[in-house]
């Protein structure tokens, strides 16, 4: 008796026995699914919090090089005007306390200027703490950021050292130090991380690989040894690491929600308490059937507090069906109640986007036939006119009455959705800069070799003609032939220039210029090139302000811009060349998205009656290699070329086009305000005649070019130390230090660049001037500002004129400087 007694608690037992398993289970995946889902909210935060100090340092680098930019545009600001710039520019920098212009290292210029007062006369070069920091920003070109710090104004904070440079007519000079300081507390309050209801813990240090207690920038040191979440955030020079964890620590995230505690039970005693009570009370059918009844309305009220909403649908063999049952949770998303939508079951088809209809039919159907789960995300539009992306996935289930149930749950993803749009168009972002930025890195280093190639050829060239001029042949055929050659030469040193143009990394020499002039020589010897099924039209306006631009660079873009409506009308038509004056207020800029200064701007238009660019072209313009002409008629440089020059030199580029009307080109160059360049040396020295024969040290690493460059020395009666690098050029000096003069290329094999080289040997002989070569503008930027007028810069090809003029510079230059030097 007592047997059977606990045999018919058996089912009981076992109920009991696998609800404790089923919790244990539930209560570890509960933990589990906890913690993820604390790790994946610490992770969108401090992503949240990392993006928001990228755009505020990417933001400051931005502004300062745009205020960099104006500098080196601009001969002597006034306090007023450096003001009123810096005001206009940092309007919403509040945490930007204090911005410094030193012209030539000396700080000139504050703001604001009430409490910087003494700043003003700083000579940074004597400054120890702060020496290294604005050398490297000279010498490299780059900004360089400096901090923590303590401030002068309180607190902690950080340094932007920003160089500004000037062209002149065959160098670049440096022409200060632009500093920035940034308030720290100020700086992480505006990006959220001082914000106490952000809900985390964070950290931030500066990356060396390893965190100290000196290198925490906010937050406690344990974040960095804890197994924290770590964003990097880029910033000049390196890398700023964000650490964070959930504001409890990691084991309060291990805890389980209290709802799904509370769940737990709510399972177990649904599934327990009807099982125990049926077995002990053995209560009638009719009991039985209440209790399950009840079981039935909890399992209901759980599945109400999923989110999102769970349907289902009966199928008929015909391909109709009939919603069965839908979840309460439906008016979140549809925007309708459960009543509306059982009554008018073709609602929430009808709210379906026409585009996505038959893919989520076909995905239904193809799972009814094999019987798998199906799965869609589809577009819908809720009566109340709100557009959202939704989510389902389910599964079907055969019948016996022959008719199919498909349990369906849906949920909104419209947010998710929209966070992937914007990664993918970010990564697209990237995608793009780094293609410019590797055809960039090409395109220089094919220039580079090439202008080698041309300084050999060029040198040679030179030389040849003097030894046929020292032949006196009358009528001599052969000058006119090498005449020739260095003419083509020159074109193949400005073809190179042309090719970096479109990546801004060519080295323009620009000059006072006037388009209307340009416009009447290109089209004089273009145009006889043109078919004459081409009516050219030339409409120069009168009394226009002069620009300041490369006068080949703007050729050579206008003969491309010639040549593409040449090829768009080949049955003929109509090209107008024009020039005019047009004045370009803020909105009219910011409506077309230019990034340049408000003002007057002299624009050349060049229009054709042509075949016009389709929809779907237009975007792809002025993309590197792209062409829609037939292989072999063009590279797809050309417009990059022309766009990549327009930018560089301070203006923009508009074009219009409608297919089967034509197509329209502007080139925007900034006015001059009628003060013509004055002609003279950047450094204010002068050339007082034929320098005598001096000692030359040369390192170059190019056998032709090194070769080429000695016997152009010698034959302006100088005698030369050629040296194939800088370790070797620096051997020679050593032994023998009694050269007058060092000429050096800038990137060289072995451990001493050019550069390098120059600082080993001021070390011995301060007074020795020094002369860069370089195949490659990039390069010779690399060096920092002129801000030493002994240091000269020149870009290969050189020409001899040029070569002896520079040597006669350095030396005015260190005798201003040292006097005679014996």
């Amino acid at each position: 008796m007592q047997k059977n007694s606990l045999l018919s608690y058996l089912p009981s037992l076992v109920a009991i026995i696998a609800v404790g398993l089923l919790a244990s289970v539930f209560e570890h995946q509960s933990r589990v699914q906890a913690q993820h889902d604390v790790k994946s909210q610490v992770v969108d935060r401090a992503d949240t919090l990392r993006a928001r100090l990228q755009s505020q340092i990417d933001g400051g680098i931005h502004l300062s090089r745009g205020l960099a930019s104006i500098l080196s545009r601009t001969q002597d600001i006034t306090q007023a005007e450096f003001s009123r710039i810096v005001s206009e520019i940092f309007t919403d920098l509040p945490e930007v306390v204090n911005i410094a212009w030193a012209p030539d290292m000396v700080i000139t210029r504050v703001h604001p200027v009430k409490g910087n007062e003494q700043a003003i006369g700083l000579d940074f070069r004597t400054v120890p703490d702060q020496f290294d920091a604005v050398v490297k920003a000279r010498d490299t070109g780059q900004i360089v950021l400096v901090g923590p710090v303590d401030l002068v104004q309180g607190g902690k904070g950080f340094i932007f050292r920003v160089p500004v440079y000037a062209s002149g007519e065959d160098t670049v000079r440096f022409k200060g130090l632009l500093s920035l300081v940034f308030d720290m507390n100020a700086f992480l309050a505006k990006s959220g991380m001082s914000d106490p209801g952000i809900g985390i813990e964070v950290a931030m240090a500066v990356d060396h690989g390893r965190f100290g207690p000196v290198d925490m920038i906010h937050g406690p040191l344990d974040l960095a040894t804890d197994t924290s979440i770590v964003e990097q955030v880029l910033v000049p020079g390196g890398n700023w690491t964000l650490f964070a964890r959930p504001a409890g620590g990691w084991k309060a995230a291990q805890r389980p929600p209290l709802t799904d505690l509370l769940l737990l039970i709510v399972v177990c005693l649904l599934i327990l308490v009807p099982m125990v009570t049926a077995n002990a009370l053995a209560v009638s059918r009719k009991a039985t059937i209440q209790k399950m009844d009840t079981t039935a309305r909890h399992l209901k009220g759980v599945m109400e507090n999923v989110p999102g909403a769970y349907i289902t649908y009966k199928m008929f063999p015909d391909g109709s069906q009939i919603i069965d049952f839908i979840s309460d949770r439906c008016i979140e998303i549809w925007g309708l109640d459960r009543d509306t939508v059982m009554k008018e079951q073709t609602t929430i088809w009808d709210t379906i986007n026409r585009d996505d209809l038959p893919g989520l039919q076909a995905e239904i159907d193809r799972a009814a036939k094999t019987l798998t789960p199906w799965h869609f995300k589809w577009r819908i539009t809720t009566p109340a006119g709100e557009e959202k992306w939704l989510e389902g996935r389910g599964s079907l289930t055969a019948q016996p009455d022959g008719t199919m149930r498909r349990d369906s749950f849906v949920v909104d993803i419209t947010e998710q959705h929209k966070r992937d749009e914007e990664f993918e168009r970010q990564a697209e972002l990237v995608r793009q800069a780094q293609k410019q930025e590797s055809i960039g890195l090409m395109t220089g280093g094919v220039a580079h070799d090439f202008n080698n190639l041309l300084a050999v050829v060029r040198g040679s060239l030179e030389l040849l003609r003097d030894d046929l001029e020292d032949e006196d042949v009358e009528d001599d055929d052969r000058l006119s032939l090498v005449a020739t050659a260095i003419q083509a030469a020159d074109r193949g040193s400005d073809l190179t220039k042309s090719m970096l143009s479109f990546a801004r990394r060519a080295r323009l020499n620009p000059e006072v210029v006037d388009l209307n002039e340009v416009v009447q020589e290109t089209k004089a010897w273009a145009g006889r090139t043109l078919p004459a099924t081409i009516d050219v039209r030339v409409d120069l306006a009168m009394l226009l302000p002069r620009i300041w631009v490369d006068r080949g660079s703007t050729a050579s873009a206008l003969l491309n811009l010639i040549v593409n409506a040449r090829d768009a009308l080949p049955k003929g038509g109509q090209l107008t060349i024009s020039t005019a004056l047009e004045k370009l207020d803020a909105q009219a800029l910011k409506r077309h998205g230019d990034d340049i200064d408000p003002g007057a701007y002299v624009v050349l238009t060049i229009s054709d009656s042509g075949e016009g660019i389709s929809k779907a072209n237009m975007d792809r313009i002025f993309e590197p290699f792209f062409s829609t002409k037939h292989p072999g008629k063009g590279s797809g440089l050309g417009l990059s070329m022309v766009q990549g020059f327009v930018k560089q030199s301070g203006g923009t580029i508009r074009v219009t086009s409608e297919p089967g009307k034509g197509t329209t080109f502007k080139l925007y160059f900034k006015a001059l305000d009628g003060k013509k360049a004055t002609s003279g040396r950047a450094d204010g020295s002068r050339v007082s005649g034929p320098v005598p024969g001096l000692r030359i040290l040369l390192a170059e690493d190019d056998e032709g070019v090194r070769t080429i460059l000695t016997a152009t020395l010698e034959r302006l009666n100088h005698k030369v130390a050629a040296a194939r690098n800088g370790d070797t050029a620096l051997e020679l000096f050593g032994k023998d230090p009694g050269f007058d003069l060092l000429i050096t290329d800038i990137v060289m094999p072995g451990d001493l660049q050019g550069t390098d080289l120059a600082r080993e040997i001021r070390q011995i002989d301060k007074t020795l001037p020094v002369i860069f070569l370089s195949g490659y503008a990039r390069d010779a930027d690399a060096i920092g500002g002129e801000v030493d007028p002994m240091e000269i810069r020149l870009m290969k090809p050189v020409r001899r004129k040029v070569l002896a003029e520079a040597i006669e510079r350095a030396l005015a230059a260190r005798k201003a400087r040292w006097g005679s030097v014996s």
